[in-house]
């Protein structure tokens, strides 16, 4: 049984981080210690400098969580976490560009910056998370308190820290600068993947060990041109390799690195794209189509495009995903029966045309 307790929130988080029992005691394992509340604490408790208040509200949420912990450990120490006592004033950082990483009270790693409005710094900020894709989540502006604050990441660390570097913040965790020298060591010794045409088979060189488990698994058995057009779903460039390839288009596809290619109906038939995509083994296929499709025109464009399809044995239910909802078609003179999920057509349209929109709407 303990007797001297602690006197402030400072101690008492000392003695959280540097006994082993708090955090995997057999016998008075109350609750499941938080993954990152250990590393956390370590790094409050080795601070050589006053907290922040921010890190001393941290440090008081990490101690309200482990107070069972220490009441069976004989030091009751609620009174000391209702009315908080520190072992110094709380730091006040006082510099107009600062960068702070911390950990919020979800044990969550953010990394937040505070800075005057700067044209230039801003405009930084917005490429990293427009370029680099971070989702809305991953980031957060407050126009009152100028500050953007970001979930760190290998991505965010190593932008922000260099963002900050070059227009002279503030750092006030420097363990900071020791994940971006990390991150910048992995970077230095990544090696982007590349692909080489052996003995008729697309070998990967420098693969991580899970692309080069699900190479093996999913691809390693496909014909070698399906391979290369899978080439660039993992940012792997095709250039020097030709693999030779049935159909024109089946080889242009699959030789290009890009994602987004546009086919000219005025250069390839219907017939030759849907070869092209057999040849790729591109099926089952997803069809998105932008807007509604019910002019005569469009009908019969899409209505050629499936019987093209079913002539080289594709089912259009079961191999192709269509990517939009038809309207039930109904003629003007039925207008009693239109409501939101019907479309209306002129009466003078041919029978023709009703009934192949209106197949296209049972799809």
């Amino acid at each position: 049984m303990h007797t001297d307790l602690p006197k402030t929130i400072n101690e008492a988080l000392k003695i959280l981080a540097y006994n082993d029992y708090f955090w995997s005691d057999p016998q008075k394992n109350h609750i499941k210690p938080h993954p990152k509340d250990k590393t956390t604490v370590t790094s409050l408790a080795e601070s050589q400098y006053a907290w922040t208040e921010k890190q001393a509200r941290l440090a008081l949420v990490i101690l309200k969580r482990y107070l069972t912990k220490f009441q069976a450990h004989g030091m009751d120490i609620k009174k000391l976490l209702d009315d908080p006592v520190y072992d110094n004033p709380f730091r006040v950082i006082n510099f107009e560009k600062v960068i702070e990483k911390y950990t919020d009270e979800d044990g969550v790693s953010k990394i937040e910056l505070r800075f005057p409005y700067h044209k230039k710094i801003i405009s930084l900020i917005r490429i990293l998370k427009d370029q680099k894709n971070l989702p809305a989540g991953y980031y957060q502006y407050d126009g009152e308190s100028k500050k953007w604050t970001f979930l760190q990441t290998d991505v965010t660390t190593y932008y922000l820290t260099l963002i900050a570097v070059r227009y002279d913040f503030q750092f006030v965790d420097e363990t900071l600068l020791d994940d971006y020298d990390q991150i910048k060591k992995e970077i230095i010794g990544h090696r982007q993947p590349t692909a080489r045409l052996i003995a008729g088979e697309i070998v990967l060189d420098n693969a991580t060990n899970s692309l080069q488990e699900y190479w093996n698994k999913n691809l390693r058995d496909k014909k070698p041109l399906v391979q290369v057009d899978a080439l660039k779903n993992f940012a792997i460039k095709t250039n020097g390799i030709h693999v030779p390839a049935e159909t024109t288009l089946g080889y242009k596809i699959a030789h290009n690195n890009n994602h987004m290619l546009w086919i000219d109906k005025n250069t390839y038939t219907k017939n030759e794209v849907v070869k092209a995509l057999i040849e790729l083994d591109a099926f089952p296929l997803l069809v998105p189509v932008n807007g509604d499709v019910n002019t005569e025109e469009e009908v019969k464009e899409f209505w050629e495009w499936l019987k093209v399809l079913e002539a080289h044995g594709i089912d259009i239910l079961k191999q192709c995903s269509w990517g939009f909802d038809l309207k039930e078609p109904i003629y003007k003179k039925d207008i009693d029966q239109f409501n939101e999920r019907t479309y209306l057509i002129d009466s003078h349209k041919p029978k023709e045309f009703f009934e192949n929109l209106y197949e296209l709407h049972q799809m």
